[in-house]
C-alpha cells in the first residue's frame, strides 16, 4: 500500500516517545520519575466535572454547531472581557478538538504553499510540523537563553523576505517558561504592521504566571486584534488535557473559514465536553490560586536544584509549568567508553540508568538543552533531580 507523500515527512512527537519508553519501564516495575508529560498533575476541578455529567443527564449527547454552541462561544466572550480586557463578539471564536486542533485551523488558513511563516526558536514542536503541513516554510528565529529566549523585533525583521506571510508568538512559552514584555510586544506589532503579517498569539499558558510577570495578549495590542489569531483553550489552566477543547479567536471572516474547514474535519468538540469548559470559564475558579502558589514553589525549588548541578544553567521560567536547563557543559563527558554526544545520548542516559524522563531540547530547535514538567509533587521533583546530579556527577 502506497501512504500519501504529505506524511512522510510528519515525525512522531518527541514528548510521546520519552512518555512511552517511561511508561513501558514503569510497566515492568521500575520507579521512574517523569518530567515529560505537559499538563498539570491536579484533577479538573469537581463543579467542571459535575457539568459534563449533568449535560449527559440533560441530553448532551448529538452535535452542535460547529463553531461550538452559542453558551460555549459567549463565555469566551465573557471570559475574554474579564480576564484579558478584550471586547468580542461570538462570531470572533471557534471551539476546536484541542489547542492542536485550534491552530491547525488556524495555519492552514492563513499559510499557502510557498510562504514563509517566522518561527522564534525553542518553540513547541507543533508549529514547525503543521507550516510545513500546509506547504510553507518555517524560518527559524533564536532566542538567545541571556536574553530568556526572547526573540526581538529587529531579528524578526532581519529574518523577512518577500516571502513572509507571518509569525507565531508563544507567550508564556512551551518550552522555556519565558514570557514577553509588552514593550516587546508592542515593537513585534510595528513589524507586523509595517510588513503587514498576520500572527498567530499562541496565549494557552497566558493564566499561568509566576512573580511579576504578568502576560499580555498580542490581540489586545492597538490595531493587532484584525491580523492576529489567537490560539486558548481551557486545558492547562483548568487541568482538562483530555478534555480536548481548544478555543481559537480571531477576525469574523477568518473564523468563518475556520468553521467551513472543520465542518469537513470534525464538526464541532464534543457536546459534554463544551459544557464542562463552560463551566471552567464562567464559575468561579477558587482553586486556581492554590495550584499557581503550588507551581511557583515547584517552579523554584527545580530550578535551584538544576542550577546546582555542575555543567547545568537553567533560567527561571514566568510562566507555564516548564524549565528549560541548558545541558551544554555536560556534553563530551563519559561514561567508561560512552561519550555524551547529544542531548538525546543525556536524555536516554537519564531515562535508563537513573530512570528519569525528560524531553531533549532538540525537537524544539535548541540542540543540547531539555525540558522538565515540574506539574508534579514536589516529592517528584526532588527525588527526579537528585537522581539527575547524582547520574550527571558520575560522567567524566
Amino acid at each position: 500500500m502506497k501512504l500519501s507523500l504529505r506524511t512522510e515527512s510528519v515525525p512522531a512527537s518527541a514528548t510521546i516517545a520519552v512518555t512511552t519508553k517511561a511508561a513501558q519501564l514503569k510497566a515492568q516495575g521500575v520507579d521512574v520519575v517523569g518530567f515529560g508529560a505537559g499538563q498539570p498533575d491536579f484533577d479538573t476541578p469537581e463543579h467542571i466535572r459535575n457539568a459534563a455529567k449533568q449535560a449527559l443527564d440533560d441530553g448532551w449527547t448529538r452535535y452542535t454547531p460547529t463553531p461550538g454552541l452559542p453558551q460555549m462561544r459567549q463565555a469566551v466572550v465573557d471570559h475574554c472581557a474579564r480576564y484579558f480586557d478584550l471586547d468580542i463578539e461570538q462570531s470572533h471564536v471557534i471551539t476546536s478538538c484541542g489547542g492542536k486542533h485550534s491552530l491547525y485551523n488556524g495555519i492552514m488558513c492563513l499559510a499557502n504553499p510557498g510562504d514563509e511563516v517566522l518561527l522564534p526558536s525553542p518553540y513547541w514542536v507543533t508549529y514547525p510540523v503543521q507550516i510545513e503541513m500546509a506547504g510553507a516554510k518555517p524560518v527559524l528565529v533564536a532566542g538567545a537563553p541571556e536574553n530568556g529566549f526572547r526573540v526581538t523585533a529587529e531579528q524578526l525583521e532581519a529574518a523577512c523576505t518577500d516571502k513572509t506571510k507571518g509569525l507565531i508568538i508563544n507567550s508564556p512559552s512551551n518550552p522555556t517558561g519565558a514570557g514577553y514584555r509588552r514593550e516587546e510586544l508592542e515593537a513585534i506589532a510595528d513589524l507586523a504592521e509595517r510588513r503587514d503579517l498576520w500572527v498567530i498569539s499562541d496565549e494557552m499558558y497566558a493564566r499561568l504566571t509566576y512573580g511579576d510577570y504578568k502576560s499580555t495578549w498580542f490581540a489586545t495590542l492597538p490595531g493587532m486584534f484584525e491580523r492576529t489569531y489567537t490560539v486558548y483553550g481551557v486545558s492547562k489552566t483548568y487541568a482538562m488535557t483530555g478534555w480536548r477543547v481548544g478555543i481559537g479567536i480571531g477576525p469574523k471572516a477568518l473564523v468563518a473559514t475556520m468553521s467551513r474547514l472543520q465542518g469537513q474535519m470534525t464538526t464541532n468538540p464534543a457536546a459534554m465536553a463544551q459544557a464542562g469548559a463552560i463551566a471552567a470559564l464562567t464559575q468561579p475558579e477558587d482553586f486556581l490560586a492554590g495550584w499557581l502558589t503550588a507551581f511557583d514553589a515547584r517552579r523554584q525549588r527545580m530550578v535551584e536544584m538544576l542550577n546546582a548541578i555542575d555543567g547545568v544553567a537553567c533560567n527561571m521560567p514566568e510562566g507555564a509549568f516548564y524549565a528549560f536547563p541548558d545541558l551544554r557543559g555536560l556534553l563530551g563527558r563519559r561514561l567508561g567508553g560512552t561519550v555524551m554526544q547529544t542531548d538525546w545520548d543525556l536524555i536516554n542516559y537519564l531515562l535508563e540508568e537513573a530512570h528519569v524522563a525528560l524531553v531533549p531540547g532538540t525537537p524544539f530547535g535548541a540542540p543540547g538543552f531539555a525540558r522538565l514538567s515540574y506539574a508534579t509533587s514536589m516529592e517528584q521533583i526532588e527525588k527526579g533531580v537528585g537522581r539527575m546530579a547524582d547520574a550527571f556527577g558520575r560522567l567524566t
